[in-house]
This record gives structure tokens, sequence and C-alpha cells, in this order.
């Protein structure tokens, strides 16, 4: 079998973020782990710690879908967080797996996909990093994600109570002029209503769990996982992501 090669350089995201000028002590390397092909730290951000309201924005946890990891570059770039760090304790997740992200792999470097194993006994090491942020609990989960199959963007929304089951809708309405919105009644094999993906599920039946429903065990109030559409340009999806956070937030003010 031929050796896959590098497509991204994850030192380079880690050298973006060290110039990038965020709160000192923000940046904090959770845990390191090696593989054949080097060492790949993972990395958590925390800004407005301490304030009463909690979201998570997280990327990467499937490494061939860029697109989550250059947003919250961006967001970070732009100090788009100033905006909301005097209510909220942001706490991102830029890269879950920082090892498909360099050889742009769903999976990580087990042949994993990490966003099937949130249910499992002994996860890897990656999701239980994740878990281990996720246990803090938080009000809002926002999953940044890509689709290359999919002529638009879409989401899904799961959440406690009916106080935000609109939060999807208006997020899909503010994208009107950026990105076009997946009207099919059926995405990746589930059912949709106007671009948002939101059948109530009995999470504790089911075989595995994404990210997003451990976060909803935990009591998370509302989780989002938002799809780009990689057929798109990367600053126009990174723009798609932007707004679609920017409207999140709003939301819930």
């Amino acid at each position: 079998m031929p050796r896959i090669k590098k497509v991204h350089s994850f030192n380079s995201v880690i050298n973006r973020l060290k110039n990038i000028s965020i709160y000192p002590g923000s940046i904090e390397t959770i845990q390191t782990y090696q593989t054949s092909t080097g060492f790949y730290p993972l990395i958590k951000i925390v800004l407005g710690k301490g304030n009463s309201l909690r979201a998570l924005i997280s990327a990467g946890i499937h490494g061939d879908e860029s697109g989550g990891i250059e947003s919250i570059l961006k967001f970070l770039k732009n100090e788009e967080y100033l905006a909301y760090i005097n209510e909220w304790e942001i706490t991102l997740l830029p890269c879950i797996n920082p090892y498909g992200y360099e050889f742009s792999t769903r999976t990580n470097h087990q042949g994993k996909d990490l966003n099937r194993l949130f249910k499992v006994k002994k996860p890897p090491l990656e999701v239980s990093f994740a878990q281990s942020i996720l246990d803090t609990g938080f009000n809002l989960i926002i999953d940044l994600h890509e689709d290359n199959e999919s002529q638009g963007y879409y989401l899904y929304q799961n959440g406690l109570g009916k106080k935000y089951e609109g939060i999807g809708l208006e997020i899909l309405n503010s994208l009107d002029g950026i990105m076009p919105i997946n009207l099919e009644t059926e995405i990746a094999g589930s059912e949709a209503c106007q671009g948002v993906i939101g059948k109530k599920l009995e999470i504790s039946s089911m075989d595995w769990w994404p990210m997003a429903l451990y976060g909803l065990s935990k009591g998370t109030q509302m989780c989002l996982t938002l799809e780009t559409s990689s057929l798109f340009d990367m600053e126009t999806r990174i723009s798609a992501h932007l707004t679609a956070i920017k409207t999140a937030f709003k939301h819930f003010q």
C-alpha cells in the first residue's frame, strides 16, 4: 500500500494560533500523542473565563473538513469573539483530529471515524479529550463540519426543550446571499426540513453517538452540527460558518 502524503501542516495551524493576538494563557495543550508520522497536540482555547453562559465551538473531528478549522482561525484573527465574551465563556477546539487534518482523511491515524465513537467504553484519545471538555457542561455547542456531496448548507440541531428550537431555521435564513441551502427532504440518510435535520431522538437506545449527542447527554441546551458544502471555495465556506456562529449567539441573547 503506498504511503499517503501530507496535504496540510498542523504545525502551521499552531504557528498561526500563536501569531493571533488573543488573551495570554488562553491557548492550552491538553495532551500530545505520537504516531509514526509525528507528534500531535490536542489544543483548547478558552476566552471570557468565568462567565455564566458557556459555549463550545469545535472543528476538525473529520480531518478532511478543513473549512471548520479555517473558520475558527478567522473567528480568532478577526476578534469576532469580542462581541460575546462579556457574557459568554467560549471554549474552542480548533482541531480534534490533527493527524486527519495533515493527511486530509476523515479518520484518525488508527483509521477510526471519531464522530461515531462517543458512546464506546474505551474511546480513542481524541474522543476522550473532547469528552473531558464536554463533561464540564455547556449552554451551546457548535461543531463545524463540511459535506463534499451537498449542493448547499444544512445543519443538525438537537436541544433540550422548545426554547431554542427555531435556531436552525434562523441560522439558515442568515446565510441568504452567502451560500445556498440544501432543501432536499432527505440529507445524509436523515429526514430534513428546509435544511434542518432535527428529529427528536431517543439517544439512550442508539448504538452510537456523535459528539453532539454526547453533549446533549451532558445537559447542553442546544447542540448544533453545522455543514458547509465543500463544493464552494474556502472563503465562501468560512463566511457561511462565521455567519452561522454569529446567528447562533444572537439567538441566545
